[in-house]
């Protein structure tokens, strides 16, 4: 499987459009081309298969502490699970930190904080300050211990020629989305073509995510999200 750098992405856009030795298409713009292509993929990939973009990290927390930053990399507050540990690495007591269900989460929020409660912790979601969203636990932590939060990641960006596409399987359908923007530009008569072709990739890259599993298993699982909010 190959990552593709940028450099090399542009290099292989700038030989097929015959764009090496003229500068209507700046090479700037080819990289924000690059870029709308790899976040046109994004959303598609997570509207398919969220875990593609599977990523964990580990956050130590304390006593009194009731608020965890989202991760700088998380895409659109997506988080799968937090599990929290508590007490020694080789014997630790460990859980999963569920969501709070919106039906009296309020009044439960109120409850937790007056610090008579033996809960186990929940979370939330508060948007308080802009640009500054954080995870709300409930009640606040009680003792030193370890978060491991499992989150759904940005697919990565480009900006300089070493930074890698690192959605190496339909790398095909960000090479088609780039041209047919270089093609629009251009007045080119073979964007139809190209669009065309933009498409197929499109299509191909949805089948592939269609039937994508991390175990060759197939079971569909039951969506009981829907039914566990009003229990």
């Amino acid at each position: 499987m190959k990552f593709w750098k940028w450099s090399e992405i542009r290099a292989k856009i700038e030989a097929e459009c015959d764009l090496e030795d003229e500068d209507f298409v700046r090479r700037s713009e080819l990289l924000g081309y690059a870029n709308e292509a790899i976040e046109e993929a994004e959303a598609e990939i997570l509207g398919l298969y969220e875990d593609y973009f599977l990523k964990s990290s580990v956050i130590n927390v304390t006593a009194s502490q009731e608020e965890l930053p989202y991760p700088s990399d998380i895409y659109a507050q997506k988080i799968r699970r937090i599990i929290y540990s508590l007490g020694s690495t080789t014997n630790p007591t460990t859980y999963p930190v569920m969501r709070m269900k919106d039906w009296h989460k309020f009044e439960h929020k109120s409850f937790a904080d007056t610090g008579h409660t033996t809960d186990l912790y929940q979370w939330m979601d508060e948007n308080a300050i802009p640009g500054a969203p954080v995870v709300k636990i409930v009640p606040k932590f009680r003792e030193d211990g370890v978060i491991k939060l499992w989150y759904i990641r940005h697919a990565n960006r480009l900006v300089v020629d070493t930074d890698i596409c690192d959605i190496p399987e339909f790398i095909n359908f960000i090479f088609s989305h780039m041209k047919v923007k270089v093609f629009e530009k251009e007045g080119h008569p073979m964007l139809q073509q190209a669009m065309t072709k933009l498409e197929m990739e499109r299509q191909r890259m949805l089948a592939t995510l269609q039937s994508k599993t991390p175990d060759a298993e197939n079971e569909i699982e039951m969506d009981t999200s829907y039914y566990d909010d009003h229990n």
